[in-house]
């Protein structure tokens, strides 16, 4: 009997395997005014913004949002900077935000997403973290079979990442205009 609760608290404990991951500048998204970062995780060759936009081509009934979204990336990185007015509010257990921004800003740039969503984390003017996203279909990101993946994913990482500004293992640079951290900092999931 002893033996077999043995077995059944390993194969418990075996389960819940740990995803890690690395949090990664994106070079080819750094602008002069905001520093964009991502999550890669260990298993994977791609970060999850490079994952969100693979899958993004290939759905061509949204390639106009899609080049929306990415220009709202290079106007908040090139010219407006990460200001909270452009990032829509979408934490559950955290601080995560979304892009596109919300109706009344994308009318006033006229520059319309309507359904797909990119969350991220917006840690101050100068620094965006960006996660994965896709096809928002329900009213609730968490109800939505699309994007609640994504979502639940970005909230936990949001979540650790918090923490490891506590703990001071990500710090600001001087100025606060990008972050500064070990190669070798983890992230679990």
């Amino acid at each position: 009997m002893r033996l077999l609760i043995y077995k059944l608290i390993y194969l418990e404990i075996n389960f819940k395997v740990n995803k890690f991951a690395h949090i990664v500048k994106l070079d080819k998204f750094t602008f002069e005014n905001v520093k964009y970062y991502s999550i890669r995780f260990e298993d994977s060759e791609f970060t999850e913004f490079e994952n969100f936009l693979t899958r993004m081509e290939s759905e061509h009934d949204f390639e106009e949002d899609v080049i929306n979204l990415f220009t709202w990336l290079e106007i908040i990185g090139k010219k407006e900077g990460a200001k909270e007015k452009y990032f829509r509010h979408e934490g559950f257990i955290s601080d995560v935000k979304a892009l596109p921004p919300g109706a009344p800003i994308m009318k006033k740039h006229e520059l319309i997403v309507r359904n797909v969503r990119l969350y991220c984390q917006r840690l101050n003017e100068h620094v965006v973290i960006l996660f994965n996203g896709g096809i928002k279909t329900d009213t609730k990101a968490q109800n939505c079979p699309n994007v609640s993946v994504y979502f639940n994913q970005a909230n936990l990482m949001a979540k650790q990442i918090n923490e490891l500004f506590k703990e001071k293992e990500i710090i600001w640079n001087s100025d606060h205009t990008d972050i500064v951290f070990g190669q070798d900092l983890t992230l679990t999931l």
